[in-house]
């Protein structure tokens, strides 16, 4: 009778032999890149407008990019990017959501002046990210480090966001029909 270590699934085992063969590390960043620039250089035909030949050209791209990646270990770049602009993100998710709710109850209590409805909500986007981004910067841990890394970044994008909204609006109220 074989032994049951042996013939059950194991998932850490399973994972293991993934990371040995270079999954996680190769093939998987890979294919990743390759997909994306293959989308994009189908879509607005930059190369060519056959397929065989952005897919050629999109293998050899990526190829060449884990090649660097296996002689440089940029696969810790790319980590590390991502983690920190995933904060970045996830703090102007918050104080776009805090300023929403301010601005919502300022205009529905009457204290914003007429005609100054772009002004106010561009001011509460920049208040909202400085409260918003100095919070997850005095968080606790690695979070708080990497937050404190990526406030140039977070602080660039809010206030970005701010003026923009204050071009694009146009102005008008978003008083509900009763």
């Amino acid at each position: 009778m074989a032994d049951v270590n042996t013939t059950l699934f194991n998932v850490n085992s399973s994972v293991e032999m993934l990371q040995e063969m270079g999954l996680f590390n190769y093939i998987l960043p890979v294919g990743i890149f390759f997909l994306i620039l293959f989308g994009v250089l189908d879509q607005y035909k930059i190369i060519s407008k056959d397929k065989k030949v952005n897919a050629l050209v999109s293998l050899l791209i990526s190829m060449f990019i884990m090649l660097y990646a296996y002689t440089n270990e940029i696969e810790w770049f790319f980590a590390m990017f991502y983690t920190k602009m995933s904060i970045a993100l996830i703090i102007l998710l918050f104080a776009l959501t805090l300023a929403v709710f301010v601005f919502k109850g300022l205009s529905q209590n009457g204290m914003i002046p007429k005609g100054k409805e772009k002004i106010w909500n561009a001011g509460l986007i920049i208040m909202s990210v400085m409260i918003v981004n100095a919070a997850f910067a005095n968080a606790p841990g690695e979070i708080g480090v990497w937050a404190a890394e990526t406030s140039g970044v977070a602080l660039s994008m809010g206030i970005l966001a701010a003026i923009l909204s204050a071009f694009i609006s146009k102005g008008e109220t978003t008083e509900e029909k009763e």
